[in-house]
């Protein structure tokens, strides 16, 4: 048994190598010979110890083995939320690098990270670990949750064998089809600036589309609501920089991807134009170490609206408290 797994870390290792450092429908993920050696360092046709015939114990297991922090086969660390050129460095970069064309060393990257962010242990983060978890918003009401059809791993959004859509993103996502517009794909990739197109927030929509409203007076207008009848923040709205026109109330002239307020800013997506507000111009993906205290900790109102949310949790929100209110509002 000994041998066998030592054969198969041995097999993974060097198809990692060979085919160069994970990236998007690059490395491993996608753009395959018709005699390529890549399906080894993931599957073993008789020898496998996983579903679907992996290598590793379970989707996620395999992931973490490239993009967890004890990794080496990719320069993204996921469970830490960081970047790095040479795996074998601590965060801090001891052998010196840099980083790559478009990523310096230790760059936070673009999701956040499952178990840290920016050194610091996480307050909220999606779990990609296989349990089943309840969705807020997933096709119920604002403020309600409903059950995944599965429990979440990281190919319940990527795919693994590569994808059309930015960031091998999935095609279909909790049953929904989700198309999301390529921006950065080439040789060198940026890990730490935000290069999203057209259609960012339809994977967030997949699951919770009560909140993915997009149209205009949803703020304050019930009339225009699909779920639930309340209240909510517009999504893919455009930001122009004209304060008496853009939805954006009390925004100033302040660009909030360039400029933002106080030494914040915030990612937009691009319709042409880096212009548009989207899920992740607030949110982390994978998960964020920003901390929730007074008014915007959720024990302040532990039974409110939003049912009961355990204290300290940050709806993985980019900034301390609301400060992604304030980089666009100012107030």
């Amino acid at each position: 048994m000994r041998k066998l797994i030592l054969a198969t870390v041995v097999v993974l290792a060097l198809a990692l190598t060979m085919v160069g450092l994970a990236s998007a429908n690059g490395g491993p993920h996608g753009g395959y010979t018709a005699t390529t050696d890549a399906c080894a360092g993931c599957h073993r046709a008789h020898t496998a110890i996983g579903p679907r015939l992996l290598v590793r114990s379970s989707t996620y297991d395999l992931c973490i083995s490239c993009h967890g922090s004890a990794g080496a086969g990719a320069n993204t660390n996921v469970e830490d939320g960081y970047y790095l050129s040479s795996r074998d460095d601590p965060p801090g970069g001891a052998d010196g690098n840099v980083g790559a064309a478009n990523t310096p060393d230790n760059a936070p990257l673009l999701g956040g990270g499952f178990q840290y962010y920016q050194g610091i242990t996480v307050t909220s983060s999606h779990d990609p670990t296989g349990t089943v978890l309840a969705a807020w918003g997933n096709a119920v009401d604002r403020g309600t949750t409903a059950d995944l059809s599965e429990g979440l791993s990281c190919a319940s959004c990527h795919d693994p064998h590569g994808s059309p859509n930015y960031r091998i993103i999935k095609a279909t996502v909790n049953g929904v089809a989700v198309s999301v517009d390529q921006v950065d794909e080439g040789a060198a990739k940026d890990y730490d600036t935000e290069q999203w197109g057209a259609g960012m927030s339809n994977i967030c929509a997949a699951c919770h589309v009560a909140y993915h409203e997009t149209g205009a007076d949803v703020g304050h207008d019930t009339t225009n609501q699909a779920y639930g009848g309340g209240f909510t923040h517009r999504v893919d709205m455009p930001w122009n920089g004209d304060a008496l026109t853009d939805p954006l109330i009390g925004m100033g002239t302040n660009n909030p991807e360039t400029v933002g307020f106080g030494g914040y800013t915030l990612p937009l997506a691009e319709s042409g134009t880096a212009d548009r507000v989207v899920c992740m111009t607030c949110h982390l993906p994978h998960g964020t170490s920003a901390q929730m205290t007074g008014f915007a900790d959720p024990a302040f109102d532990p039974s409110g609206p939003q049912g009961p949310i355990p204290a300290g949790d940050s709806s993985l929100l980019r900034l301390d408290n609301r400060g992604v209110c304030e980089v666009c509002h100012q107030k």
